[in-house]
C-alpha cells in the first residue's frame, strides 16, 4: 500500500474504531478508596462485557467494574491507581486471572487520537492489581529472530519496523491460555507472554501480499550485484504497509491454536504462532465479507465447532459489513447480516447473540433466520434505552445481558420467557432522593431530525418521592415553555409514578405540532400531586 494511502486507510479505521469505543475520562484521584460498591455500573457506556461462571466485568466510561449478583450491585475499581486511565479497551478472564488494557484519547492538533496506557492485571479475580507499560519496542529492536525451533534457523532473522511510541498503540483485545497472554494492538501488532508481561514476544503475520508465513519460508534475497551471495536482503515488516500486521482481535481456541483478527483479515496458527494462515475477502472463494475482523468468538455445541468473526469494510469497494463463521476451521465461511455494523458475538449451546449497531440479533438456526430487537424497555421500572446500538453481549444461564452507551440490560431466554418480551435496565444517574431537586440531561441539547440516532431524547431526572407524602403512586405532569414563558410542549399530564423509583421523562424537542423547536433557553415545570412546582433549564443548541 503507498504511505499516503496507508493514511487514508488508518485515518477512516480510527473513525470508525471510535464508533466501537466510547469516549473516556482520563484522571483518578489516588486519595479514593481503591474500590466502592454501587447499584447501578459507574457509567452508562458500557462498551466491554467479559463473563466467567456468574461473574461480571464490564469496561465502561469509568473504569472497570465487577458484578456477582447479574449486575444489581457493581464493585468499581475506577479509584484504584493500578489504573492508569480509566478508559477500558479489552478484558479477558481465564479462572481466577483478569487482564485489562488501558487507554485515552489524545488531543493532537485538531483531533485527537487513541493511546494505549497499558495493562493492569489481577491473579486473583480482583485483589492484587498490578500495572504493567503499554508494550513499545525501543530504536533497535529492529531485527527479530525468526526460526522453526532453537536448534533451526532457515531464517534467522527478520527485518520489522520497531513501534516507539504510544499514540496509534491501544490494545484492543486480550487472550489468556495458561501460561500465555496474547494481546492485539493496532500499531505493534500481535504479541505474546509467557511472564505476566515481563517481556513481550513479537508474532509475525503474513504480509498482505502473502497467504501464509511459515519460518520454512524464504523471507530473504540477495542484492542483484551480490555475486558472492554474502549480503542479505530482508523483506521489511511495516505495519504503516501492511494492513494485516495492524491487530485488532485475538481469540485462543486451545493452547497452540490461535486466531488474530487484523485490518487486513482473520489469521490463524496451530503452532502457537509460529506459522499463520490468513483468510480475507480476496483470497478465498467462500470468503469473509470484509476485511477488517474486530471480534473473533467461538461457539461449541454437539460435534459443532464455530469459529464467527465481525466483518468491517476497509477501504476495498468490493468488501461489506456483516458477520461470518465457519465450521471447518477458515477453509469456508458462511455470511449474514450484510451491511451491518457487529461489533460482540455470545453463545448458548446452539444459540447465537450478535451485538450491532441496529440492535441485538438472536439465531437458533445458524442464521438462517434473526430474531432483532432495536428497542429495549423496561416496563417495571419505565426505563429506556433509546439508542439502537449494542456494543457487547454476554450470557450467564438463560440471562443474556448487553453493554450500551445508554445503560446496561438483560433479558430471560427459554421455554417459559420469549427472548426479549421483558428487559431490565440498570443505569446510573445523579439520585435526587426525597428533596425537590431536578436536572435535565444531555444539557445543552441538540434536536435529531432522526429519532433513532443516538442522544436523540433529552431526560428530565425527578423523585416522586416527598418527605411529607407515604403515598406509593403519584400524578405527575411536566410542561416545556420558552423564554417568554410561552408553553411549547406538554410533555405528560397526570401519569402515574411509583415512588420507590426516580424517574426519566423523555423529550425529542419539538413542540406540541411535532415541529423541532429553535436554539435558545427553554424552561420545564414539574408538577407531582399539590407539592409546589419543581423548574429546571435546558439550552438547545444545534
Amino acid at each position: 500500500m503507498h504511505p499516503k494511502h496507508f493514511i487514508y486507510a488508518i485515518l477512516f479505521l480510527i473513525q470508525n474504531a471510535c464508533l466501537s469505543q466510547v469516549q473516556f475520562l482520563k484522571s483518578f484521584d489516588i486519595n479514593q478508596p481503591l474500590q466502592s460498591v454501587l447499584t447501578s455500573p459507574p457509567s452508562n457506556s458500557i462498551s466491554h462485557l467479559a463473563i466467567q461462571d456468574s461473574i461480571i466485568f464490564i469496561g465502561t466510561g469509568n473504569g472497570l467494574a465487577k458484578s456477582t449478583d447479574g449486575g444489581n450491585h457493581w464493585i468499581s475499581f475506577r479509584d484504584n491507581p493500578s489504573f492508569a486511565n480509566e478508559g477500558i479497551f479489552a478484558i479477558a478472564i481465564n479462572r481466577e486471572t483478569v487482564w485489562t488494557s488501558t487507554g485515552y484519547e489524545k488531543a493532537v492538533n485538531d483531533g485527537s487520537v487513541q493511546t494505549g496506557s497499558g495493562y493492569t492485571y489481577s491473579p486473583n479475580g480482583d485483589t492484587g492489581w498490578q500495572h504493567l507499560p503499554q508494550t513499545l519496542d525501543t530504536r533497535g529492536d529492529s531485527i527479530l529472530s525468526y526460526c522453526v525451533s532453537e536448534d533451526l534457523c532457515l531464517n534467522d532473522s527478520v527485518q520489522i519496523l520497531p513501534i516507539l511510541v504510544p499514540e496509534q498503540n491501544v490494545t484492543f483485545d486480550i487472550a489468556l491460555t495458561t501460561g500465555t497472554v496474547w494481546i492485539a494492538s493496532w500499531a505493534s501488532g500481535l504479541r505474546k507472554s509467557t511472564d505476566n508481561g515481563q517481556h513481550w514476544g513479537r508474532i509475525l503475520l503474513p504480509l498482505d501480499n502473502m497467504n501464509s508465513i511459515s519460518p520454512t519460508d524464504t523471507l530473504w534475497t540477495y542484492a542483484y550485484n551480490d555475486s558472492l551471495h554474502m549480503r542479505r536482503i530482508f523483506k521489511l515488516f511495516d505495519p504503516r504497509l501492511n494492513n494485516n500486521l495492524l491487530a485488532f482481535s485475538v481469540f485462543a481456541s486451545g493452547p497452540d491454536t490461535i486466531w488474530c483478527g487484523t485490518a487486513g483479515g482473520v489469521n490463524r496458527s496451530t503452532d502457537g504462532g509460529r506459522s499463520w494462515t490468513k483468510f480475507n475477502h480476496q483470497n478465498q472463494v467462500s470468503s469473509i465479507l470484509g476485511n477488517w475482523v474486530i471480534a473473533i468468538k467461538e461457539q461449541r455445541f454437539g460435534e459443532i465447532q464455530r469459529i464467527w468473526i465481525t466483518n468491517w469494510k476497509t477501504q476495498n469497494e468490493d468488501e461489506d459489513y456483516g458477520i461470518s463463521y465457519s465450521e471447518d476451521a477458515g477453509i469456508t465461511w458462511k455470511n449474514f447480516l450484510f451491511g451491518v455494523r457487529a461489533y460482540d458475538f455470545a453463545f448458548r449451546d446452539s444459540i447465537a447473540y450478535i451485538a450491532t449497531d441496529e440492535g441485538i440479533y438472536r439465531t437458533d438456526d445458524g442464521g438462517q433466520s434473526f430474531v432483532h430487537i432495536s428497542n429495549l424497555l423496561d416496563e417495571e421500572n419505565n426505563n429506556v434505552i433509546l439508542s439502537a446500538r449494542i456494543y457487547t453481549v454476554g450470557v450467564i444461564g438463560d440471562t443474556i445481558y448487553l453493554g450500551t452507551n445508554e445503560g446496561f440490560a438483560s433479558t430471560i431466554d427459554n421455554q417459559s420467557r420469549l427472548f426479549g418480551s421483558h428487559w431490565k435496565i440498570n443505569r446510573t444517574f445523579e439520585k435526587v432522593g426525597t428533596t425537590d431537586q431536578t436536572y435535565a440531561y444531555p444539557n445543552p441539547f441538540a434536536p435529531k431530525s432522526d429519532l433513532n440516532e443516538s442522544n436523540a431524547y433529552l431526560r428530565i431526572h425527578y423523585g416522586a418521592a416527598s418527605s411529607s407524602s407515604s403515598a406509593y403512586e403519584r400524578k405527575v405532569s411536566i410542561d416545556i415553555f420558552d423564554f417568554g414563558m410561552n408553553r411549547v410542549r406538554t410533555l405528560i399530564k397526570d401519569a402515574v409514578r411509583s415512588t420507590a423509583l426516580e424517574h426519566d421523562e423523555l423529550w425529542d424537542g419539538r413542540d406540541d405540532n411535532g415541529q423541532i423547536i429553535a436554539n435558545g433557553v427553554y424552561f420545564y415545570m414539574i408538577r407531582i400531586d399539590n407539592d409546589e412546582p419543581r423548574y429546571g433549564k435546558i439550552l438547545i443548541l444545534q
